[in-house]
């Protein structure tokens, strides 16, 4: 931009405007981000709130880049203040996630692997009976869909 202001040509306004457009735009998302609010929460809170937003896919290397931070510093950070990993911190999201679906859809177990961050199957099972202590379908027959029908 400067350079095109320091050396003005016929249609520098024409080049000029959008280059300026787009720079506020940058610093209106910039100042948006970091608005209060954004401030009362730590990092470790917006690195968990991001997981959240995306628990299917995410990984520490997004979470890292996201947050310009190395991958060793956010998972540091996350064990320091949450006392749990990245992988735990994951786990949990994704697991929350899963119950929900299988209580509250009709969903089959392979859709809800799927859409949790698991595309082989084998392993949301051995995951989901890790963390719950049953299977995907033995919880839902107590806590989900089944339960919705017989209580219907």
């Amino acid at each position: 931009m400067a350079v095109e202001y320091a050396n003005p040509r016929e249609d520098t306004q024409e080049v000029l405007q959008p280059l300026a457009l787009a720079l506020l735009m940058l610093v209106a998302r910039e100042s948006r981000d970091s608005a209060p609010g954004k401030e009362e929460e730590n990092p470790s809170e917006r690195i968990v709130r991001f997981m959240g937003e995306r628990p299917d896919r995410v990984t520490l290397t997004d979470c890292a880049k996201r947050f310009g931070y190395h991958p060793n510093y956010v998972s540091t950070l996350l064990r320091h203040e949450t006392g749990k990993t990245f992988s735990e911190i994951l786990l949990k999201l994704r697991m929350e996630r899963a119950s929900s679906l299988i209580a509250g859809t009709d969903l089959p177990v392979e859709q809800v692997s799927l859409m949790t961050g698991y595309p082989n199957t084998s392993n949301f099972y051995k995951a989901f009976r890790s963390f719950y202590g049953k299977s995907p379908r033995e919880w839902a027959k107590k806590n989900g869909t089944d339960a919705r029908k017989e209580n219907g």
